[in-house]
């Protein structure tokens, strides 16, 4: 392939697909094409971005294309990737990478017998805060890492009640499929991806399927509660082969503050990592945006505690991400980030505290 930007295509052209057709547009590799069964969406981007638009896969496929965006409900990821793998393009998949374990795993393995690139968007691992801290973690600054607390909670975050978000047989599941891979994908980053020895979980339904459910800011469309038989909010404890446990918890919905944070405690320091203020329903902070705090005790003189602040540039993670894909494909050289193992990773995870909040 030359050095020029690659021909890609996207498929599942609402709100995702249009928020990466965006991003292509100003990392200058524009999307020439895109593929949704439904005519308003196909004539809005086609308008939008200049694009040619396909009514299906098929089609799609037979375009001159290097690489596909798959932004459709999350059940059909599946065929959607595993066709467009086998017709010899590369794959960036909205996150997760399926709606159940059986399905990634069948992504993962036609990836694998492809050769082809398969990238999982996990996006805020990209964001500098988090590299920063991973750069802490590498260097050994908080010696053995004992725990790790992830929060991902929105105060009132369901996305498109009555939509396919809301049903376990599209999405596979509700917050912890949604936001809590992203949260997975960030704590098995800063831990070198161990495997998991013992888990206890949690998951509830507590608000989203009421009708009088209160709301001021929304992702998606308010539908109604007809279809909504996932989770809003999951509980759990890991512990790891390496260890080192975790909890989590991840809410759709609380009646509490929205946080997105992780709280890394180490044998030498500790850390608060912050991205709260990255949650579109929460008021930006200048001085808090991507907030990293770190904490020692020393003996130096009178023993005495230190905390530092530490300061990152922010970034758009979005961009740094697909630029990442764009040289992938253009190169033909795999990722290490973002890539088909790590999905799995996350999947399984995920798949592990379904099972062990549903066993009785």
């Amino acid at each position: 392939m030359e050095n020029d930007a690659p021909s890609i295509g996207i498929l599942g052209l609402e709100t995702h697909g249009t928020n990466y057709a965006e991003v292509l547009t100003a990392l200058d590799c524009p999307p020439v094409c895109g593929a949704d069964a439904d005519p308003t969406a196909r004539r809005e981007f086609r308008e939008r971005f200049d694009a040619t638009t396909y009514e299906n896969l098929s089609d799609l496929l037979e375009a001159d294309l290097d690489a596909v965006i798959v932004c459709t409900p999350t059940k059909f990821h599946e065929p959607t990737a595993t066709a467009a793998l086998e017709h010899g393009l590369d794959v960036f998949l909205e996150t997760p990478l399926s709606h159940d374990l059986e399905s990634a795993e069948n992504i993962a393995a036609v990836a694998e017998k492809t050769d082809n690139i398969c990238m999982v968007g996990f996006y805020e691992r990209f964001r500098n805060i988090c590299d920063v801290t991973k750069s802490y973690i590498e260097e050994g600054y908080f010696g053995e890492i004992i725990h790790i607390h992830g929060k991902f909670v929105r105060r009132r975050g369901v996305p498109g009640r009555g939509t396919w978000y809301t049903s376990k047989d599209i999405a596979g599941g509700g917050a912890l499929m949604d936001i809590g891979g992203h949260l997975l994908d960030l704590l098995l980053y800063f831990l070198e991806w161990p495997e998991l020895s013992d888990i206890m979980a949690t998951s509830r339904s507590d608000f989203g399927h009421h009708k009088d459910y209160s709301y001021i800011y929304m992702w998606g469309d308010d539908g109604d509660a007809k279809m909504y038989d996932v989770e809003d909010s999951v509980t759990a404890f890991c512990q790891f082969d390496t260890d080192t446990t975790a909890t989590i918890e991840v809410a759709w919905a609380t009646n509490t503050e929205s946080e997105h944070s992780y709280t890394i405690r180490g044998t030498e320091a500790g850390a608060f990592l912050d991205l709260t203020d990255t949650l579109p329903e929460v008021e930006p902070v200048p001085d808090r945006r991507n907030h990293l705090e770190l904490y020692e005790a020393r003996s130096n003189g009178t023993d005495h505690f230190v905390n530092s602040d530490v300061v990152a540039p922010s970034n758009y993670a979005y961009h740094d991400e697909l630029r990442m894909f764009i040289d992938a494909v253009r190169s033909g050289d795999r990722p290490e980030a973002n890539n088909i193992h790590q999905g799995l990773a996350v999947q399984r995870i995920i798949d592990e505290i379904y099972r062990a909040g549903t066993d009785d």
